[in-house]
């Protein structure tokens, strides 16, 4: 399929930076990306532009890998732990991927509701486990008659506020102060007005993805962590995922990006919370395994070792809403109407990633990145449109 149809093409350029043409060739052959896209006199094009790009110092640091059910086809890292320091990003740095942790908070609780032994099921309201949510009320001041549910949280239809609103410096706080526990988080979401009622439309919202961490906490007793490792990254070999890095690994294997925009973990033991869809840390190796892992319990039989059906799976990639082509903690790409792309990307702060399981091919490609600054992003993504373009 032409890389031009993935729904977050607009990021892909980073992850093929300093690609040299050989070996970007040998890779296209092996996975099947289609040979234009192997242009020598393209990649030299893309390669001048971003380094052009590079050198006016916008780019800190970069990982990036591709996988398959066979193994790890590529990885590279480029650039430094932090801006302006020595130490070289390597394949074990840790990356804050910010919306990219929702697929992994969405499998997680997903493998809880395929546990019989879990009381947490797609239908549940979450009042359930949050009895603000049993009377909410309205930002327009009417009542919402409704709790939202689980399913409706994972696919950001519960009308929960969102960022990509206006928020009030209140509604910022509750997902944006990594000094607050998840608890503490979600009082202040939870007294926040639904925007509209339960259900009727789609809004992506960090502060939802707060409260489906604390009703699967709530629901087992066990920290968000602690059912992440559990159940995502003990079973994947996942050993440098968390969403509190500063607490197991030393601070310079922690990509930090611009010092003018503090990361989480930068906070030491005052970083409190799990900012559920947005906070994680990992490494592109690792996002690989995970996509890897989807992508064969996508196309298997059985259950993946994350615990989860097929059907289960493929569920989660169905969306909701055509307008927005979201399914449960993924985005939705369609050829013919048939699913052939689960992609998420992440932006917070000056931290970027991307992650997408082309299903077809059962190939996984992640990528991830810290900024500097903000104002040669688009440069870089114009770089790739004309590159994808054969411009």
């Amino acid at each position: 399929m032409p890389i031009s149809n993935w729904d977050e093409m607009v990021e892909l350029p980073v992850m093929m930076m300093n690609f040299k043409a050989k070996y970007f060739f040998l890779l296209c052959l092996f996975v099947g990306v289609p040979t234009w896209a192997a242009s020598q006199e393209g990649i030299a094009t893309l390669e001048s532009e971003l380094e052009k790009i590079i050198q006016e110092g916008e780019l800190v640091g970069l990982q990036v890998a591709v996988g398959a059910k066979s193994g790890l086809l590529f990885s590279g890292s480029y650039g430094t732990v932090s801006a302006g320091g020595d130490k070289k990003v390597d394949e074990k740095t840790l990356f804050l991927v910010a919306s990219c942790s929702k697929p992994f908070a969405s499998t997680c609780v997903l493998s809880l509701i395929a546990d019989s032994e879990v009381p947490l099921r797609l239908d549940n309201p979450v009042s359930r486990w949050i009895p603000e949510y049993d009377m909410a009320m309205l930002k327009n001041g009417k009542s919402a008659e409704r709790s939202p549910t689980v399913e409706e949280l994972l696919c950001h239809r519960a009308g929960i506020y969102s960022q990509k609103f206006k928020m009030t410096p209140q509604q910022s706080r509750w997902i944006r102060d990594f000094r607050l526990s998840l608890e503490e988080s979600i009082e202040g979401i939870a007294a926040s007005p639904l925007q509209v009622v339960p259900g009727s439309s789609y809004a992506y919202s960090g502060a939802g993805y707060c409260v489906l961490g604390r009703v699967a906490e709530l629901a087992t007793g066990k920290t968000f962590e602690s059912l992440l490792q559990e159940r995502i990254c003990e079973p994947l070999g996942m050993t440098r995922t968390t969403y509190f890095p500063a607490s197991q690994f030393p601070l310079d294997e922690i990509a930090t990006g611009s010092p003018r925009n503090a990361s989480p973990h930068e906070l030491g033991e005052d970083h409190r919370l799990p900012l559920i869809g947005g906070s994680l840390y990992t490494t592109a190796e690792e996002m690989t395994l995970f996509g890897t892992a989807i992508s064969e319990g996508w196309n298997g039989s059985g259950k993946t070792p994350l615990g989860l059906s097929q059907e289960l799976i493929q569920n989660a990639g169905t969306s909701r809403s055509q307008k927005s082509q979201y399914g449960l903690g993924w985005k939705v790409v369609k050829r013919n109407g048939k699913t052939i792309i689960l992609s998420h990307s992440g932006s917070l702060n000056t931290h970027r990633a991307w992650l997408a399981v082309d299903l077809e091919r059962g190939i996984s490609v992640a990528g991830c990145w810290t900024l500097s600054g903000l104002r040669q992003q688009p440069a870089v993504i114009e770089a790739l449109q004309r590159f994808l373009a054969g411009d």
